[in-house]
């Protein structure tokens, strides 16, 4: 997910040089691992391995994705997005979500426990506020 406009903002403050560029970078480490921690607080927990694989991982000085679940815990969108008839997925996350979207072949519905979309909103507005 990409914050809109942040690209505008990022070329008018490297007007202003190396100085503002790395505070950039240290802002945007910060907020990914304040999205990280929040989501680790907010996840449903049972054995907790849905909370141990949210990672903030660096793509670039002002990149950075917060992903969870992988091969530790393959059920991560599910327990973000709910399933069968009780999923509940974000207008902004559609294309994200329709990649784990079902067969129909269970009829198990469970609902949707957000974790990582919450974190993200709450990162944002941290994000934009630095």
């Amino acid at each position: 997910m990409q914050v809109k406009g942040i690209n505008e903002v990022i070329s008018k403050i490297r007007q202003y040089g190396k100085e503002a560029e790395r505070d950039i970078e240290g802002v945007t480490e910060l907020v990914a691992r304040n999205i990280e921690k929040e989501a680790k607080v907010l996840v449903p927990t049972d054995l907790g391995k849905l909370g141990q694989s949210i990672q903030a991982n660096k793509q670039s000085q002002l990149s950075w994705t917060i992903e969870a679940g992988g091969t530790i815990a393959p059920y991560a969108p599910f327990v973000e997005f709910g399933t069968g008839g009780l999923v509940v997925v974000p207008q902004e996350l559609k294309e994200i979500a329709i990649k784990f979207k079902g067969r129909g072949v269970k009829k198990i519905n469970l609902r949707a426990r957000p974790y990582l979309y919450p974190a993200l909103l709450k990162g944002r507005v941290e994000y934009l506020d630095k």
